[in-house]
């Protein structure tokens, strides 16, 4: 899982580190998910490839960076897709 270092925008070094990225839905709170379809322009079996995700906050500037947790796996999906969407 990446972790950031210093902020990319000003330098600071205090980075608050794995904020998660939620939403409020209409059963509670849930992780919100990152979605990549292998073949998009299939009606069924898209082949779809989630992640969730964190965010690294600068707690200086406030700029937010957000990190997938599979990047490898959303790579591979985004690989195997047809057409010149690329």
């Amino acid at each position: 899982m990446h972790r950031a270092e210093k902020c990319t925008k000003c330098g600071c070094i205090e980075i608050v580190h794995r904020v998660m990225v939620a939403h409020d839905g209409q059963r509670g709170e849930a992780n919100v998910s990152l979605r990549l379809d292998a073949d998009p322009t299939a009606m069924f079996l898209k082949k779809s490839v989630r992640s969730i995700f964190h965010a690294e906050v600068c707690s200086a500037c406030g700029y937010v960076e957000f990190y997938a947790h599979n990047p490898a796996e959303l790579l591979a999906a985004f690989r195997d897709a047809p057409g010149p969407a690329k």
